[in-house]
């Protein structure tokens, strides 16, 4: 997964968040800030934002002076969830059944998935108890997974964060007879993610083989990791990818992999097509994108000698855009774009050229979308049969005016665009 703009804010806030656990005052905290914002300075939209996020903790933990910032609190949530653990395991264990043994500990293991510092500034432990009981699927290929599991014999389990894996050995004591398992940490100090000593306090030596990725970083880079954990990579059956931090980094990755997790931020949750908070088990091919189309119309006139252009706004969003619309069955684009922007602004249009096209991502009813919309120079040709009730308000904007209130940048460009085919008329 690339880092997305908002991954610059959150990264900075962990740090800053790091220091102030660290004990250090305002001014240390600065300072983090500083180093953060210098260091991003270099960014690459290539980069994963586990990688942003490992970036921001390294210059924390290096003015800090302290290497593992967490340590103390890493020792406190494994130690509330151990409390919680026979609870927790005696609900496990009232299923009927195997299979329903089985998704009570998914559920387990995936509620745990909240006690994770780099999204929540404090946590309670406890709270893993209401969300068993109100868990919010956004992806749920629990099926795939059963049938999948029952073939499986070499199994790795990618850990996230301390307390968390305690929840984690529930589930893997349900998985564990007949099948070879290994439970994966990272190799160095990073936020509260979980290490060799986290994984042995929580008990899980006791269900798999603790390997460590052999990095002081947030998710894998595979490419960096021992061979031992390459090759054992390639030979497993299944993956278990817990948590967003390694999903970031692994949903591109080859293998049979799973990923568990609670889609916390915008990003992933945009990234996986569910909604921010829902709950995912979903198989890595398993992220269904629907390609839709629209088309609409950058609609300018002439007032005093100077251009203006039409923009509506939206009531459900209340932002400043372009007028559009999806393309009905059958539609040329340049129907489309007629018919939409009429529809939206109450304006019937003379269609001008082609300005371009522009495609992003959206989810709906948990459902992951791809939109391509094809826009058209217009001029107004006369009054039509009155706006839309999606749209709120339809103004005229001087160009400066207009970069100004939309939104995307991807529109601001089709206005460039639009601009000099009007210059060179």
């Amino acid at each position: 997964m690339k880092a997305q703009p908002e991954c610059f804010c959150c990264s900075i806030r962990q740090a800053q968040e790091a220091t102030e656990i660290a004990g250090k005052d305002k001014d240390t905290i600065w300072k983090v800030s500083q180093g953060v914002c210098a260091v991003y300075a270099r960014a690459d939209q290539n980069w994963t934002p586990a990688y942003m996020t490992t970036l921001a903790h390294d210059v924390a933990k290096k003015i800090v002076g302290v290497e593992d910032i967490f340590y103390q609190l890493k020792r406190e949530h494994n130690k509330a969830a151990l409390q919680f653990y026979p609870q927790l395991k005696n609900w496990v264990g009232k299923g009927k059944n195997r299979l329903e043994r089985l998704e009570r500990a998914v559920k387990v293991a995936i509620a745990g998935n909240l006690i994770d510092l780099g999204v929540y500034r404090e946590v309670r432990v406890e709270t893993v108890l209401e969300e068993v009981n109100h868990a919010q699927w956004g992806r749920y290929q629990f099926n795939s997974w059963v049938e999948d599991l029952e073939n499986t014999h070499t199994l790795i389990y990618v850990g996230d964060n301390a307390g968390e894996v305690v929840f984690d050995r529930i589930l893997l004591e349900e998985i564990s007879p007949g099948k070879k398992i290994f439970f994966v940490v990272k190799g160095g100090p990073i936020s509260n993610d979980v290490l060799l000593e986290d994984a042995e306090e929580a008990g899980i030596d006791k269900v798999a083989e603790i390997l460590t990725t052999g990095q002081a970083e947030a998710g894998i880079a595979l490419q960096r990791a021992p061979s031992s954990l390459q090759k054992l990579w390639k030979e497993a059956d299944m993956i278990i990818s817990k948590g967003q931090g390694n999903f970031e980094t692994l949903n591109e990755e080859e293998g049979n992999i799973y990923f568990l997790l609670k889609a916390k931020c915008i990003p992933v949750a945009r990234e996986l097509g569910v909604r921010q908070g829902d709950l995912v088990l979903q198989k890595k091919e398993g992220f269904p994108e629907i390609e839709v189309h629209s088309s609409g119309g950058i609609v300018v006139r002439q007032n005093n000698g100077k251009w203006e252009v039409l923009l509506v706004k939206k009531s459900d969003s209340g932002i400043w855009t372009l007028p559009k619309g999806h393309r009905e069955k059958g539609e040329k684009e340049e129907e489309t774009a007629s018919r939409e922007v009429e529809e939206e602004t109450g304006y019937r249009v003379k269609l001008g050229p082609r300005v371009g096209e522009i495609s992003f991502r959206y989810v709906r009813d948990c459902q992951l979308f791809q939109e391509v919309a094809s826009f058209f120079l217009m001029e107004v040709a006369g009054k039509g049969k009155g706006k839309e009730g999606e749209i709120e308000e339809v103004r005229w904007f001087s160009l400066d005016k207009a970069l100004q209130a939309l939104s995307y940048d991807n529109e601001k460009e089709l206005i460039g665009k639009a601009w000099k085919l009007l210059e060179e008329r």
